[in-house]
């Protein structure tokens, strides 16, 4: 479905750049938005593109209707940014301010919103250059522009300037239901307003003198929030006390508000931050033999201490606090165990991977873990989002091997109440949700149906749900790591996984290596599951040969349980033959039957080092190793590029027919190229010990 589109005509590009800011954060991804803010007439290319034109002012719109546009024209009604109106706080009644801009209408709809805003008691007296009597201006020395500072005169001593006014929440609604739009954003956009207002509020507090009015006003909020607080001026009288610090400090029920501080609050260090003006942020005291986590932040106005707001908890109830959040994580299944630590191994190949996997956590891009089963793609996966930025928000694993077609919707997405005959009444949030500024951690992605490929890539495009029954957009911020032990890349050529969500998710692919490609890590890793579960076995030579030649189809969990099971099977501390299950023996047998072929092969490697050639068998077995991670077979004009010194053609051959001859590597008939065997990872391995 096509987005609407909004041209945007303003006679500023600054006015341009917040009209646009706003709405993009109201509306988000749901529209497309061009600008224009040079002289009329408008580029026909915009109008033809556009489902809206929104201007900036009246006299714009009187230009446009005389083209005879049929798209819908629509004048913002303007706000004002409250945080700047703090400038105007101080100013004493009657003032007498300039108020500057470039059209009446706009001087005019100024003034009434400052009025509106409960500035009425100062005198705005409107100047536009080049219209108004320059007379009017000449004994005044303070001007007010709404982002318009070079229109002020030059003699103006003091300009104050409130910045481009935003679109009104009025017109924003009014778009919403031109265009069709929904308004879940709304809450996002009035959020800044209100916290603005907050802070002046709070600002205010301590400096106007009705300050015990505000006070009460403010009561309703200071006793919503489950902390002591307590206000003090210049001169250390309380000015605000809540409920909560009666009840911490156990203070008597009497009205503490004009009292010195010392009267309740005698070893709280106060006189110090008096001294010294510096925040003093989560100290401990202990007060009435409770310990206390208290905070005083001084006051600075004009370079004055004005006052102080101290607040405080019971140390004991942020402890519980944190318990039961811990614990409602854990239910839930939020959080991690396992960081770039738990992946142990010196070999070349887990250490590049984890390098890697380190770099690719301090980026926020969707990650692809491949490997075979058992390698620790989610011990990686948890190492990256416990290294990121995201590591204080929640862990979401989903393995889509796990679910069946019919739930996988809904566990994903959730679902609202009745949504289904067996949901729960009161709905249920879905996996991405509960992500939400955090990471979810896909695995087993290649077993994906194509129908929940399709509702994936529409979340990643997105990044928004929508519940199973429901009929609200919900966005979310999720960081997504995926994996699989499949070969996507081939399922993508036969049909069966979506090309568009492979390019969605392959974006930083990460390889995990297979314990038998790195097999001198095999006793390290064993010894760090007996060192874990406080075991000591000690393994005959004949039986560590055995180990190095096994080929651990399942990788480090197959290695796990294997020492889980010696761990019961093993009377003393000696693991002997008798220990070694059946599987491993037969595989012996097999690599036994074929040791006429790797003697070969180490013979010629034996004779090929006195002529100095063992360098280039592990150069070109490297280069092959690495194709063979990348289901790729290679020409020798490509493995001559990739050595990293000269051979000649001649050489090059010559090596490949030592190595095809001991069956390490495959030559392909005609363009077919040379890949690698399982017997050369074998001996590539052997080499690299």
């Amino acid at each position: 479905m096509k987005k609407p589109t909004i041209l945007i005509v303003t006679s500023t590009k600054t006015v341009s750049n917040t009209f646009e800011e706003n709405l993009q954060m109201f509306f988000g991804s749901k529209i497309d938005i061009d600008t224009y803010y040079e002289k009329l007439p408008l580029d026909e290319k915009l109008i033809h593109k556009a489902d809206l034109i929104l201007l900036s002012n009246p006299v714009l719109e009187e230009e446009l209707r005389k083209i005879n546009l049929h798209i819908p024209l629509m004048v913002a009604r303007r706000s004002v940014l409250i945080a700047r109106l703090e400038q105007l706080l101080d100013l004493p009644a009657n003032t007498k301010i300039l108020l500057v801009s470039n059209s009446k209408k706009v001087t005019s709809d100024s003034i009434d919103v400052l009025h509106a805003f409960g500035f009425g008691h100062l005198t705005l007296i409107p100047y536009i250059p080049g219209v108004t009597n320059s007379e009017q201006a000449e004994n005044l020395d303070l001007a007010i522009t709404f982002g318009q500072p070079e229109l002020v005169p030059k003699h103006i001593r003091r300009t104050i300037n409130l910045e481009n006014r935003p679109i009104d929440l009025t017109t924003m609604l009014d778009i919403a239901g031109l265009l069709n739009l929904s308004l879940e954003n709304a809450h996002f956009y009035t959020a800044g307003f209100f916290r603005d207002f907050v802070k002046i509020g709070r600002n205010l507090s301590f400096s106007i003198q009705n300050e015990k009015k505000l006070t009460k006003k403010l009561d309703s909020v200071l006793n919503a929030v489950h902390e002591g607080i307590i206000g003090l001026d210049e001169k250390g009288i309380i000015t605000l006390i809540n409920e909560d610090a009666y009840q911490i400090l156990q203070l008597p029920s009497i009205n503490f508000i004009g009292k010195h501080y010392r009267e309740i609050l005698p070893d709280f260090q106060i006189n110090e931050t008096y001294l010294d003006q510096k925040e003093q942020l989560d100290n401990l005291f202990q007060i009435n033999n409770r310990s206390l986590l208290v905070s005083k932040v001084p006051l600075i106005l004009t370079k004055q201490l004005v006052g102080l707001v101290i607040t405080f908890q019971d140390v004991t109830r942020v402890q519980r606090m944190e318990q039961e959040i811990r614990r409602k994580s854990t239910e839930l299944g939020l959080t991690t165990k396992y960081s770039f630590d738990h992946i142990i191994g010196d070999s070349p190949l887990i250490i590049s991977a984890k390098q890697k996997a380190v770099r690719l956590a301090k980026s926020d891009y969707t990650v692809l873990i491949t490997g075979e089963n058992g390698t620790g793609k989610e011990v990686f996966a948890q190492a990256i989002h416990t290294s990121s930025e995201r590591k204080e928000g929640p862990f979401v694993a989903v393995n889509f091997a796990g679910l069946t077609e019919t739930l996988i919707e809904s566990e994903l997405f959730g679902y609202e109440g009745g949504a289904f005959t067996g949901a729960r009444k009161e709905g249920k949030m879905g996996l991405f949700e509960l992500a939400h500024n955090g990471t979810i951690f896909m695995d087993e992605i290649g077993d994906a149906s194509l129908s929940i490929q399709a509702s994936l890539l529409r979340v990643l495009q997105e990044r928004q749900v929508m519940r199973v029954g429901g009929n609200k957009i919900i966005p979310i911020n999720v960081r997504v790591i995926a994996a699989t032990n499949k070969n996507l890349y081939q399922m993508m050529q036969e049909g069966t996984f979506r090309e568009d969500l492979y390019y969605r998710l392959n974006v930083l692919p990460l390889q995990i290596p297979s314990l038998r490609e790195r097999k001198q890590d095999l006793f390290i890793l064993i010894d760090s599951f007996l060192t874990l579960n406080k075991r000591d076995l000690i393994f005959r030579t004949d039986i560590k040969s055995l180990l190095i030649n096994y080929n651990w189809p399942g990788n480090i969990r197959e290695l796990e349980s294997f020492i889980h099971y010696l761990m019961v099977i093993v009377e003393g501390n000696v693991v002997t033959e008798n220990h070694i299950p059946n599987q491993i023996l037969l595989s012996q047998k097999k690599v036994n039957s074929s040791d006429n072929s790797l003697s070969e092969i180490e013979e010629t490697l034996l004779y090929l080092k006195t002529g100095n050639f063992i360098e280039d068998y592990k150069s070109i077995l490297q280069i092959l190793w690495i194709c063979k991670k990348r289901e790729k077979s290679v020409g020798r004009g490509i493995i001559q590029e990739m050595l990293p010194y000269s051979l000649s053609d001649s050489q090059l051959r010559h090596r490949l027919s030592v190595l095809n001859k001991a069956k390490c590597i495959k030559v392909g008939i005609k363009k077919q190229g040379t890949e690698m065997t399982e017997m050369g990872v074998e001996i590539f391995n052997r080499l690299n010990v």
